[in-house]
């Protein structure tokens, strides 16, 4: 289990195969994404390479800098690939209507994936 607490320029991060809840919530802009994420990738590697997990990612993100949306990118193609050999994976991106630019990100980010998907507003 991951579960990091929001920080000023982090998001909150909670996987938890046990109770099946999987968030990433709040902005993402740390000074090194990759140092950030990387727990983050290796858990969802870990977890999909297991026969028969489900994953439905669920995400508020209000604000992503480059290199965060460099990181979903990737986060996104692992799970896509999952996706193409069976695995029951779906993201659920949420976005506050004012702000459209998250939004535009969601979609910009999800547009290319074959894995189910939802933008929604919350």
């Amino acid at each position: 289990m991951i579960d990091i607490a929001a920080g000023k320029s982090t998001p909150r991060i909670l996987l938890d195969s046990d109770k099946k809840e999987f968030l990433i919530e709040g902005q993402s802009y740390p000074e090194n994404s990759s140092s950030f994420y990387e727990p983050v990738i290796n858990w969802i590697k870990e977890y999909i390479s297991k026969d028969n997990e489900e994953l439905l990612l669920k995400i508020k993100l209000l604000y992503l800098n480059t290199s965060s949306t460099k990181a979903m990118f990737y986060i996104f193609d692992l799970l896509d690939d999952a996706y193409k050999r069976g695995k029951k994976v779906k993201i659920d991106w949420f976005y506050d209507k004012e702000n459209e630019m998250a939004k535009e990100t969601g979609e910009e980010l999800l547009e290319d994936l074959t894995l189910p998907y939802t933008i929604s507003e919350q």
